[in-house]
């Protein structure tokens, strides 16, 4: 009996688990690289702002890279294949997990290709529209939506995303159309927004509130169950008498089968990074809003979003973004 493929393929086992073990143990022992699979000027910002705090707790260099593309499957389904070693990590909005594999049949990934490190923010979406566009609050928006069919141009950060969603949604319960139009990330459909090129925009407050307050755009409503900390003259869609909420969460992720000890430190590190006062002050600065979630209640976030999208993807409406 020829016992040699039998030992080989044991000593590969016994090698891989040590491995796993060494690595483990000393993780972190060079950079980790954060993965933002959107465009840069947008999500980015957020998780940029936690780097000095995630560096210090951890040890050793972070590094962000802009991966974007394909409504976020780009850079997700790259962390998704990436080596479960902690090296490599996911900072996404939790549609990019709870949506857009609803849409798609060949995403490549799904939730459970993820370990939940931790929340980092949480913040209500704001309507915005260019300062010469020929309506001035919410009301006339839709006047002017119904009375001119698919003639308002809806800047998204891409097919899927809470930017996208948040508008087809707000469509279904105004009953007006609009013309979709995606770009890689929110900071490149507020670009076009400046330059004309869209009317309308579902988006992050941090994006769009410098350009507010410079007086070259303007904000309709917001979309969270109370008015937003940072615009509060502006009504939210509720009060306007639609049942519509859009509150974009962004959270930390790693490829399942992460080593228990790798995670439990990166979840300890994002924790920290939360806290830090400069971290909550560059967060209000900029017009977003700090939320932790820990592992398990940001995965079951994502199981709520998931639930109530596949709910609305139902409608008649939106049969054409699902694929058949």
């Amino acid at each position: 009996m020829n016992l040699k493929p039998y030992f080989s393929t044991t000593f590969q086992i016994v090698i891989l688990f040590y491995s796993a073990f060494l690595c483990a143990q000393e993780f972190p022992s060079r950079a980790i690289k954060i993965i933002v699979p959107y465009g840069p000027g947008g999500v980015d910002l957020q998780v940029r702002a936690m780097v000095p705090t995630l560096a210090k707790t951890l040890g050793q260099s972070i590094v962000i890279e802009n991966k974007e593309g394909g409504g976020a499957t780009i850079g997700t389904n790259t962390v998704k294949n990436a080596l479960p070693d902690g090296y490599t990590l996911l900072f996404t909005g939790t549609s990019a997990l709870a949506v857009v594999p609803q849409l798609r049949k060949n995403v490549g990934y799904s939730i459970e290709d993820f370990s939940p490190i931790g929340n980092a923010t949480s913040t209500p979406l704001v309507i915005a529209t260019r300062i010469d566009a020929p309506y001035t609050n919410l009301q006339e928006l839709i006047f002017y939506a119904k009375n001119n069919p698919d003639k308002v141009n809806m800047a998204s950060a891409g097919i899927g995303t809470s930017t996208h969603m948040a508008g087809e949604s707000f469509q279904i319960a105004s009953n007006v159309n609009f013309t979709h139009v995606p770009y890689r990330g929110v900071g490149a459909a507020t670009q076009a927004i400046l330059g004309g090129n869209s009317d309308i925009v579902f988006g992050l407050p941090g994006v769009i509130a410098p350009h507010v307050n410079s007086g070259k755009m303007r904000v309709l409503a917001s979309m969270g169950n109370k008015r937003s900390e940072f615009f509060p003259n502006y009504p939210t869609l509720i009060e306007s008498g639609f049942k519509v909420t859009e509150i974009t969460r962004f959270g930390f992720f790693a490829p399942k089968s992460i080593p228990p000890s790798t995670l439990n430190k990166l979840i300890d590190a994002v924790y920290k990074a939360t806290l830090d006062s400069e971290f909550n002050y560059a967060m209000k600065s900029s017009n977003t809003s700090v939320l932790y979630l820990t592992p398990t209640e940001l995965r079951m976030a994502i199981d709520e979003e998931t639930s109530y999208w596949g709910k609305i993807l139902k409608n008649p409406k939106l049969s054409t973004l699902v694929e058949q």
